[in-house]
């Protein structure tokens, strides 16, 4: 059944984005659209009609049980793009909830490969599935622990990292953490759903610091891994958005 919950997801999430009628009993988790079915068509509907060079280009897409979650470069013209995490519930063969996230996507990077480039979920590798729980406790401890050496077991040391925020290389993401423990900020990572899909791995995941950083203040984050034959992370994406009031946390996860 995965595959076909990938494609009527996908036909669905491009149909809504052409114009097409958001499901009506839909569960919404998407603060920019009020939490509600009709916010989601009212949102679509203003963001298409304020870019009329609006396109939505699916990039990466994974399956588990009744969820699917589609990774999207959204193009709104003239250069302005967004990369957007998109995570579907089905039941019984119909879209039943939604969660999402958007950030815009930065052309000041820190790294040198593209936001939506790399390669695709493999379906022939098992990788996410056997190490899975595996590479989520190792993360947990590494960003919640703060044990930082986790992140040389869970990660090769060439990681390569398409989000724009991050230096390429384990030194990239260790460094930023290391800065923030040496600087007496605290990081929690709470983790709410994990998809495991061949070699690729996709986590729904709140960071928050204390005191605040900058670059993980409260962060509704989907985080997606592809792993190699030992469950180590040799490539990540991300779409990181900022939640501005701690009282929409749990509407939104």
């Amino acid at each position: 059944m995965t595959a076909e919950n990938r494609t009527l997801v996908t036909d669905y999430y491009t149909a809504i984005w052409s114009g097409g009628p958001v499901s009506p009993d839909i569960i919404e988790h998407q603060a920019t659209a009020n939490f509600s079915a009709q916010g989601l068509a009212d949102y679509i509907a203003a963001r298409r009609a304020a870019h009329p060079a609006h396109q939505i280009i699916i990039h990466h897409t994974l399956s588990e049980d009744d969820f699917v979650f589609l990774f999207v470069e959204e193009k709104l013209g003239a250069g302005e793009d967004f990369a957007r995490a998109e995570l579907f519930r089905l039941d019984q063969g119909k879209i039943a909830e939604h969660w999402s996230a958007h950030v815009r996507d930065e052309k000041q990077r820190k790294n040198q490969n593209g936001t939506f480039d790399g390669p695709k979920v493999d379906r022939t590798k098992d990788y996410a599935q056997r190490f899975g729980a595996q590479f989520e406790a190792l993360d947990l401890r590494g960003f919640d622990g703060g044990e930082l050496e986790t992140f040389a077991q869970s990660r090769v040391p060439e990681y390569r990292q398409h989000s724009p925020k991050g230096g390429d290389g384990l030194t990239g993401l260790v460094d930023i953490l290391g800065k923030a423990k040496a600087a007496g900020i605290k990081v929690s990572m709470q983790r709410y759903r994990t998809l495991r899909d061949g070699d690729f791995l996709m986590s729904h995941r709140l960071y928050q610091t204390t005191p605040p950083h900058p670059l993980m203040t409260r962060i509704n984050t989907f985080d997606l891994f592809r792993l190699d034959e030992q469950g180590r992370a040799v490539e990540h994406w991300d779409v990181m958005e900022e939640v501005p009031e701690a009282g929409l946390l749990e509407r939104m996860f």
